[in-house]
């Protein structure tokens, strides 16, 4: 087979000019050599929409060019006119058809004695072009005057000063309506000067309409001048947008006019009767802003057709877009339907008018427009919005059309002109190659080689360009500009260098939804097989192998575009049963309800333009996201298994946060593109999630090693899913060592924990829950220290209890059981390194309600320091170094009995004698021990710091302060009663007075005597 590689039978520059996307543009020989037969059909208007003309069931309403044209020139004119429409959106080939009706008047003089054509190109559409085309060949003075004016108007007039006329114009125009011209009550309150004239005369609105780009701009510049050959589709009227909706200083305007906008703002109802409001006025403002003035062209073209009628000619007039003619159409629409004769006598010449005309345009002509020319239509158009089914697709039609184009662009438009006349040639004819291309590529019924393109990428490049709403419409001028030029001019270099289709290609055409996508079963096997060049390959076989069908796929076209090397298990092969099923036919033994639940996924991979709807995304989110938590041990590091806990499903959520896919519903959340698990949209990931549906439905076609894949994927992830706990639940490391220092300071305040004790003694007090924690000496403390300590215990179980999860594990849903000491130990010695609270460290939120007032803590341990330095140094004002406390004790016990017997009483002995009995089991050794301490808690080494600390949070149980007390009252008391006795010396018991007098005397001079040094 003769090499097709780089190949290129046309010159991108000539393919340019012979592919012109409006009818007016190329030469008669260029445009009869790519003219392709239009699918037309014949309409009867019905109100204003278009039914079928067929007048029995099973008749076909489709007619050709030849048709129209022996209907437009043939059909009796009992009026003397014929007014008839070629109805279709834009681009649709309405330009087209009435030029094809131009070239193909029969030329001569027979035609010239009968006929005078006048033709209005969509190119010159400016007044002074309109206006001399009509009166084109009619002398007359009256005629004259008019081209005159016209000529005057269109010579001295700036755009600017037009445009500022035209607004000014439709503002008079709005201030003489009434209510009685308009219907419903909504459009009444637009009319008078004080409706929608009030905007329109506001300086500050004015200057908005006038901006670039608005409505009234671009009518000013098209009146004045010609649109050219680059015609561009525009509004032939007011729309919503040119508006003035959208001013964005509002308060320069009048307030008047700032409330009736902000009326038509919020009212829908109300835009749409000022749109219209607009366009009833806007002829009548034109011809007053080109003083053209009313009646001047009706009678203009009565005098032309007057003329004609002396000479006994038809008019023919041929109109390529009607809505482009502003400023004359109502007055032309009048003298184009005015009868020929009155009275019997032919007044006026018979004039058959063919005009193209939007659909939307057409249906929207005003009632009386309608009426006449439903009467000078007898009833019918002719309607080019043909739209093909799956049933009848157009094939054969598109490849014809596309075919001609194909041969003039190889042929030349140069060589077409100077055959003009002659038969077309078929450049494929004298091609060496043609057979070749032929047989990979095809050919139309003409003989038109379809190369670069074959009818399957040709209809799918079509259906990629159609509108979504019209996806079987068929748009000559969207075919030409949005698929055959771009291949033939922009990607004539790839073809040459052997690099096409790149990238570019498939960003330009997407697979559109009424045709089959490539299977992700393939994509998948071609990525895997050439991942330098499955770009290129995935889009030969879905646009040229037809998607599904891609093992079909002519090795030809492969070589052509440089594909020699395709998986084994797609290369072409005619004789290959398993050609995948489109995915509009069901599954083979697949439920239908399964099938449904797949076919978005694969939409989701072949097609770059379908999201994945929020339901699957949410299904298989879960499930991936469960599997990472099921296959997770919770062993490195230990803690308990949080399973379906809030916590948890706060750190590993089943949102796009935690599994993000790309090109899914349910993406733009805050974080997802810190999700630890992605899915690029590819073949590959499409091929698992289906598996994944599979595997949930129980269908058994589900691919296992998708499922190993996911197992290994969740393995993988469990790093992610560690970091993702940690920091969302905030266990980290170094936010554990802040919990393990907020419960130890916990325990500290309760006199549980303190420097110096071992690690296991530490750990069990970090982890205790505290709920019977009550310090024995209160007494002792500040309010202040109390009230710490009390909002702590009301918190630390929660606290403790998120520690032990986390550093612990459990038996089934159970509480923990087992800490993990060779953890937990390191975090517990990094937080016992230092006893402030961190004010530098941001703090867990589940730490926080614990650790409430501890910035302070360290000062209220100095201050708890002081009050026992005081309490120490009171006692042993009473008892002092070397003093026994017991014998201290013992000697006011006896002193108090001593002092009963004789009625002596110093006061307080109840209370005395209680402080009595609860110091008398005190350790006095205590007391030396504590001096010792308060001695190494002045120095400044981190041993002083620890005693200070200790000394500070320990708990000395109710002892010391009772002794204190005792003492202090003890001391009190021995005043009173030595000095009762003194006064009782003298009475007549002086004896036993003098004996309680010496008792009392001996003890207090214990602390001289210092008897008993060793206690």
């Amino acid at each position: 087979m003769t090499d097709l590689r780089g190949y290129r039978c046309w010159e991108p520059d000539v393919a340019s000019r012979t592919t012109n996307t409006e009818a007016v543009n190329p030469s008669p020989a260029l445009f009869l050599a790519t003219h392709a037969p239009l699918r037309i059909h014949k309409a009867r208007i019905q109100g204003r929409t278009l039914v079928s003309a067929s007048n029995s069931p099973g008749q076909s309403d489709t007619v050709d060019e030849s048709a129209v044209l022996h209907d437009f020139l043939t059909r009796k004119l009992p009026t003397g006119t014929l007014l008839m429409p070629i109805v279709g959106d834009s681009g649709s080939g309405k330009s087209h058809l009435v030029r094809w009706v131009r070239e193909n008047i029969p030329h001569g003089p027979e035609t010239t004695n009968k006929y005078n054509v006048i033709y209005l190109e969509k190119s010159r559409t400016s007044l002074k072009a309109v206006i001399e085309s009509l009166l084109e060949g009619v002398i007359d003075d009256s005629l004259d005057a008019l081209r005159s004016e016209i000529r005057s108007f269109s010579s001295s007039t700036s755009e600017e000063k037009l445009a500022r006329r035209l607004i000014n114009a439709l503002n008079e125009a709005l201030a003489a309506t009434n209510t009685n011209d308009v219907t419903g009550a909504t459009a009444r309150m637009l009319t008078g000067p004080r409706g929608l004239a009030l905007l329109l005369q506001d300086p500050h609105i004015q200057e908005h309409m006038l901006t670039e780009g608005k409505f009234i701009p671009q009518l000013a510049h098209q009146l004045l001048r010609d649109r050219g050959a680059n015609i561009g589709d525009r509004p032939p009227g007011f729309t919503v947008h040119d508006l003035p909706l959208n001013i964005h200083d509002i308060e320069q305007a009048a307030v008047v006019s700032k409330k009736l906008l902000g009326m038509i703002l919020s009212r829908p109802e109300l835009q749409s009767a000022a749109v219209d409001l607009l366009n009833v006025h806007l002829e009548n403002a034109i011809r007053e802003a080109s003083n053209l003035g009313v009646g001047k062209l009706l009678d203009a073209m009565l005098q032309v057709r007057r003329s004609y009628a002396q000479n006994n000619k038809e008019i023919i007039l041929l109109i390529e877009d009607f809505a482009l003619i502003q400023g004359v159409q109502g007055e032309l629409l009048e003298a184009l339907t005015e009868s020929a004769t009155r009275e019997g006598t032919t007044r006026y010449a018979p004039i058959r008018t063919l005009m193209a005309v939007t659909t939307g345009y057409f249906k929207d002509l005003p009632e009386t427009v309608m009426s006449r020319v439903a009467a000078a239509t007898a009833g019918y158009v002719y309607d080019l919005d043909h739209v093909f089914d799956e049933a009848d697709n157009g094939t054969e039609l598109i490849a014809s059309f596309v075919g001609r184009y194909l041969n003039a662009a190889r042929v030349g438009d140069e060589e077409l002109d100077r055959r003009l006349g002659q038969a077309v040639p078929n450049y494929c004819t004298k091609c060496s190659l043609s057979e070749a291309c032929h047989q990979s590529f095809g050919k139309t019924e003409e003989g038109y080689g379809l190369y670069p393109f074959n009818r399957p990428s040709l209809l799918r490049m079509v259906h990629s360009v159609t509108p979504p709403e019209n996806p079987y419409a068929f748009v000559p001028r969207t075919v030409l500009s949005n698929v055959v030029r771009p291949i033939l001019v922009e990607h004539a270099d790839e073809i040459r260098e052997v690099t096409f289709p790149e990238r570019s290609f498939k960003e330009r055409f997407r697979t559109a939804d009424i045709d089959d996508a490539l299977p992700t079963s393939i994509i998948e096997i071609v990525e895997q097989h050439s991942p330098q060049d499955a770009e290129r390959q995935l889009a030969v076989l879905e646009f040229w192998g037809d998607g599904p069908r891609a093992p079909l796929t002519e090795k030809g076209v492969l070589d052509a575009f440089g594909i020699a090397s395709l998986p084994d298990v797609i290369k072409p092969d005619p004789s290959r049963k398993n050609v995948p099923e489109p995915r509009n036919q069901p599954s083979s033994g697949m439920k239908e309800s399964l099938r449904r639940k797949l076919a978005p996924v694969e939409d989701w991979a072949a097609r770059d333009d379908h999201l994945l709807p929020q339901t699957t995304a949410a299904d298989l989110r879960a499930w991936i996201s469960d599997s990472v938590l099921r296959r997770y041990t919770w062993s490195v590091p230990l803690m308990r298994e949080m399973a379906k806990k809030p916590d948890l499903e706060r750190a590993w959520t089943v949102k796009a946060t935690t599994v993000s896919i790309e090109g899914a519903n349910g993406e733009r959340l805050p974080g997802v593109e810190n999700a630890p698990i992605k899915f690029k949209r590819n073949a590959l990931n499409s091929q698992l999630f289906q598996s994944l549906i599979k595997a949930k439905e129980e269908e058994p076609s589900f691919r296992a090693a998708d499922i190993r894949r996911l197992a290994s994927l969740a393995d993988l992830k469990a790093r992610d899913f560690r970091t993702r706990i940690e920091t969302v639940l905030q266990i980290s490391d170094a936010d554990l060592v802040v919990a393990f220092r907020a419960s130890l300071i916990g325990a500290m305040l309760a006199g549980k924990a303190w420097p110096g004790m071992d690690e296991p003694a530490l750990l069990t007090a970090s982890l205790d829950e505290g709920r019977d924690w009550v310090r024995q000496d209160q007494s002792l403390h500040s309010r202040q220290w109390q009230s710490l300590l009390e909002r702590h215990l009301k918190e630390r179980a929660n606290l403790v209890d998120r520690l032990r999860n986390y550093i612990g594990i459990s038996q089934g849903s159970g509480a923990v059981k087992m800490i993990d000491a060779a953890r937990a130990l390191p975090l517990l010695h990094e937080a016992a390194r230092s006893w402030a609270w961190p004010t530098d460290q941001s703090i867990p939120e589940w730490v926080k309600p614990a650790v409430f007032g501890f910035n302070g803590w360290l000062e209220l341990a100095d201050e708890q320091l002081q009050v026992l330095v005081d309490v120490v140094h009171s006692i042993r004002r009473h008892v002092p170094v070397g003093v026994g406390g017991s014998q201290s004790l013992d000697a006011f016990i006896q002193a108090l009995k001593s002092a009963e017997k004789v009625g002596v009483d110093g006061g307080d002995t109840h209370q005395i004698s209680d402080l009595a009995v609860r110091v008398k089991g005190m350790d006095w050794h205590l007391l030396p021990r504590l001096e010792e301490d308060i001695k190494k808690a002045l120095g400044t080494s981190q041993d002083s710091f620890d005693t200070r600390l200790r000394l500070a949070v320990r708990d000395y149980g109710p002892s010391l302060e009772d002794a204190r007390n005792f003492l202090v009252l003890a001391d009190r008391w021995l005043d009173r009663a030595l000095s009762e006795a003194k006064a009782r010396s003298h009475t007549s018991r002086d004896d036993i007075a003098a004996e309680l007098q010496r008792i009392l005397t001996k003890w207090a001079s214990l602390s001289i005597e210092g008897s008993e040094s060793g206690e």
